[in-house]
């Protein structure tokens, strides 16, 4: 069986009494321990659903589909690995922003799908994800992203993942830690 991936990542400027870092987090940690293929569907619907909410607060992101086996595999490995390994840039916490001196903070979600190749799904994530150079970091083109996420069967992921950054707010990731070299994959969205 060969195998194409689906991943994106969403980084999103916290904004003070938002729900979002704490509704992405419920995504994760609020399902039981086995689903069900339309759990699955659901928890990505979720997840889905609360970035397309969040876009405008969305500063960088990034996006990937390839039906190429190897890469596939090894992309897929390396997404799933900012699950195991410390993503930050700091050894302790940021602390609260003061919104009054522009002192702003962000989070990341990311999602990737391991997805069989030549399904149904991956004949649409193909298709989907189709986008003209120009326009491949505009918010439009995750937007549609996002919303043609409801296509996917989980019969067709052989397997996915999901993750936040970060679990609490207090290390919650500062512009300093965006501009290191480990987050220059992120790219500037536009629109």
């Amino acid at each position: 069986m060969e195998h194409s991936i689906f991943a994106m990542e969403v980084c999103a400027r916290l904004v003070p009494e938002s729900p979002l870092r704490a509704a992405l987090a419920e995504v994760i940690q609020g399902v039981p321990e086995r689903m069900n293929l339309h759990q699955k569907w659901q928890q990505h619907q979720r997840a889905a659903a609360l970035l397309l909410d969040a876009l405008p607060t969305a500063t960088r992101g990034c996006w990937d589909y390839f039906d190429d086996d190897g890469r596939a595999l090894g992309d897929y490995d390396m997404w799933t690995k900012g699950m195991v390994t410390e993503e930050g840039v700091r050894p302790e916490p940021s602390g609260l922003p003061d919104p009054y001196r522009g002192d702003a903070r962000y989070l990341t979600f990311t999602l990737a799908m391991l997805i069989v190749q030549g399904s149904p799904t991956d004949r649409m994530m193909k298709e989907l994800c189709n986008i003209p150079e120009a326009s491949l970091w505009q918010r439009a083109t995750f937007a549609r992203i996002l919303r043609g996420l409801a296509q996917v069967s989980f019969a067709s992921v052989k397997s996915d993942v999901l993750y936040l950054i970060p679990r609490d707010d207090g290390w919650a990731l500062t512009a300093q830690d965006l501009a290191a070299t480990k987050f220059e994959y992120l790219r500037t969205l536009e629109g």
